[in-house]
């Protein structure tokens, strides 16, 4: 049966609906395709930046560790450097007749401030240095009652001299010494350490 103009109308109507609609189902999928290409790449740069961040972070932190341990290895060094040093110096003081000199004018001068009453503490091997030196004070009329105490927690020499009535010690032990001088000791190693190239790891900058 032969399709009436009305029919035929309606049909190419549809058809043209129909076309339409697909068309703009199709415009829509390439459009939502190219949106969610474009948020997948938007996100895949922003996932690599991040990873960016985070590994440079990473390296950062890391190569601030390294620093810092090379750091204190070279101030490990420096510190044993001195250490050995100051005991090889210690070692040299005590064999020099100097030695004897600087004993002298440290219970000298310790006992021009306690004319009786003088407690002088020594290592055990310098006892009879100083026992000679308190005898010839003595002996000048230097001083009054004094006694000498052996005491190894001197480990590096030199005396320390008590007045007996006030208390109050006057300290001549080469730790003590060496304590009052440890900062200059310092400077010289990092002005040697400097002409190696190596004082700038050493001050830690």
């Amino acid at each position: 049966m032969d399709e009436t103009p009305l029919e035929r109308s309606i049909k190419e109507e549809a058809e043209r609906t129909i076309e339409d609609i697909r068309r703009k189902e199709a415009d829509e999928i390439v459009r939502l395709e190219e949106r969610y290409a474009t948020d997948m790449e938007t996100l895949r740069k922003e996932h690599r930046a991040e990873t960016d961040r985070r590994i440079a972070q990473e390296s950062s932190r890391i190569e601030h560790r390294k620093n810092l341990d090379r750091k204190k290895q070279m101030l490990r060094i420096v510190e044993d450097f001195i250490g050995v040093t100051v005991v090889d110096a210690v070692r040299d003081i005590k064999e020099d007749p100097q030695y004897v000199t600087f004993l002298q004018h440290t219970i000298h001068d310790a006992l021009d401030i306690i004319p009786a009453g003088a407690e002088i503490r020594m290592k055990k091997e310098d006892l009879t240095l100083g026992k000679a030196i308190v005898d010839a004070l003595k002996a000048t009329g230097k001083s009054g009652d004094v006694i000498i105490q052996e005491d190894n927690s001197i480990a590096w020499g030199g005396c320390v001299v008590r007045d007996q009535k006030k208390g109050c010690i006057l300290n001549g032990a080469v730790a003590r010494i060496y304590f009052r001088k440890s900062p200059a000791i310092r400077v010289e190693v990092l002005n040697i350490l400097k002409k190696y190239g190596l004082k700038d790891e050493a001050e830690g900058h």
